[in-house]
């Protein structure tokens, strides 16, 4: 099972392999906005993956992150299936 840390609160859960990123995030009690309802459309659920490696960007995600001005160096969670070990933040995610 990949493991998943989320800085700079340090909190970390184990998630079955192929789960959605803003799952996990959800699953480990922690904020993040999704209004599209995760269906790639609104941009809101960008964070940054520290280390780990996830999938290509696909198409959707790219058009959806420029429609939505979302910052360089984030991805949406929405888009993220977990496949590996992975430390990931977001700039509203304080100590805990």
């Amino acid at each position: 099972m990949p493991k998943i840390q989320f800085r700079p609160n340090g909190r970390e859960i184990d998630v079955k392999r192929g789960t959605l990123l803003i799952e996990a995030i959800r699953e480990a009690g922690l904020p993040i906005a999704s209004p599209c309802g995760d269906d790639l459309i609104c941009g809101k659920c960008g964070v940054r993956i520290v280390e780990g490696r996830v999938g290509r960007q696909a198409p959707v995600e790219r058009n959806a992150m420029e429609r939505n001005r979302v910052p360089e160096g984030q991805r949406l969670a929405c888009a993220i299936r977990v496949r590996d070990d992975l430390v990931v933040t977001a700039d509203y995610w304080g100590e805990s």
